[in-house]
């Protein structure tokens, strides 16, 4: 809690003023706050200066929806069997191996059940990755996380967390590699 209040009085980080609003869902729920959780081991390291593991995919697969857990678990249990890296051979959250964080800075928008996070900071070179939510069971998950080049309004390609392991590991995540 005490890097989420330094990032906001800092200004790294925004609040939109609907999740201050009276009656908002405890901000411990809210789309924004588990993307501030899945970036807080990262930015109390922002150069990677200390021997820090983060497993990028754990840390999403804990606020995944159903179906994306299911098939960043098919990648798991492919690495498992092959004692290789199978679909994902990067940091999902820094969109990187390393890290050298600057810049950081949120920007939610919700609409009924579905929200979206963008995280725009500086990993060796500008970054934007927006992090597709979905309310289930009465919760927010993440269902995708998309990488994009330099901006999320920006047609360039983007890859998603979600395709990729749908290409490998069809839509329910049964189909071996």
């Amino acid at each position: 809690m005490r890097v989420a209040a330094l990032l906001l009085a800092a200004g790294l980080v925004t609040v939109p003023p609907v999740a201050r609003a009276a009656g908002a869902e405890p901000a411990q729920s809210t789309p924004q706050a588990i993307v501030e959780a899945l970036y807080r081991p990262y930015l109390a390291d922002p150069h990677a200066e200390k021997d820090t593991t983060i497993d990028s995919v754990a840390q999403v697969r804990r606020h995944a929806t159903p179906a994306l857990a299911r098939l960043l678990d098919a990648d798991r249990a492919c690495e498992k069997r092959t004692q290789g890296i199978c679909a994902l051979d990067f940091d999902i959250i820094i969109d990187g191996q390393d890290w050298d964080l600057s810049g950081f800075g949120l920007q939610a928008e919700a609409s009924g059940d579905t929200a979206t996070v963008t995280a725009r900071f500086s990993n060796f070179g500008p970054r934007v990755l927006a992090y597709h939510f979905m309310r289930t069971g009465g919760r927010w998950l993440i269902d995708d996380v998309v990488i994009l080049k330099d901006d999320a309004a920006a047609a360039d390609h983007p890859w998603s967390l979600k395709d990729t392991l749908v290409s490998e590991y069809g839509p329910t995540g049964k189909k071996h590699r």
